[in-house]
């Protein structure tokens, strides 16, 4: 059971961060009347929490969502490492594996994800932090049909803005942010290597094209 996320018995996942729940129904008060929340699934809360939800929102369905802890040997560096190989001299090079979550197998209208945020100027150079963010954004896109698919994280620090732009906030109250994805080009952001391990591989007839992502940090004012 320690190998997954049930509230975050991994310190690299452990978030200290006070869960504000009057904050939460000022943020979900923003889902229009269409968009009435059916399902929530939840990301790294702990039990205790997961009542808070429950009753905070009772009319939903609340799916705890389990994600398997990323291995140990997966460091920053190693997904963002300052030397590659790009001509495949020596090796292939492969960006370590992150686990995904699991689709529940109903519909969720909104994906709840507390985020460790680590005190010191490299906040954003955290493993767990960015695993948590990527596996929202794949089961985000996971889901068929057309209709929305909010994300919430609740944060001190900046969600990823190459996952979920500055546009897509919808709003955020404290340390509650609230973001409504546009779900094809985020299908297009998931499929893209996790970090620079693979970013120089040689273009060898395929015509790829690799992104890199410049950290741009949002302002949003209500």
């Amino acid at each position: 059971m320690n190998r997954w996320i049930w509230g975050g018995s991994d310190p690299r996942y452990i978030s200290n961060v006070d869960t504000d729940w009057d904050d939460i129904l000022k943020i979900t008060d923003k889902l229009t009347a269409q968009d009435e929340l059916q399902g929530i699934g939840l990301v790294n809360f702990n039990k205790t929490e997961q009542v808070h939800w429950e009753h905070h929102i009772p009319d939903a369905t609340h799916v705890v969502l389990p994600l398997e802890y990323a291995a140990r040997n997966v460091t920053w560096e190693s997904l963002y490492p300052e030397w590659i190989d790009e001509e495949e001299e020596t090796e292939v090079p492969v960006c370590p594996s992150l686990p995904s979550i699991r689709p529940p197998g109903i519909r969720l209208n909104l994906i709840a994800v507390k985020l460790p945020c680590r005190n010191g100027g490299n906040w954003s150079r955290d493993v767990a932090r960015l695993h948590l963010q990527l596996a929202a954004a794949g089961l985000a896109t996971s889901f068929k049909g057309n209709y929305p698919v909010y994300v919430l994280f609740i944060t001190n620090c900046f969600p990823i803005p190459n996952l979920f732009s500055c546009k897509e906030l919808v709003g955020r109250e404290g340390n509650v942010w609230l973001y409504k994805p546009n779900l094809s080009v985020l299908r297009e952001k998931v499929q893209l290597p996790v970090g620079s391990c693979e970013l120089a591989l040689p273009m060898r007839g395929k015509g790829e094209l690799y992104h890199v992502f410049v950290i741009i940090f949002c302002y949003h004012e209500d």
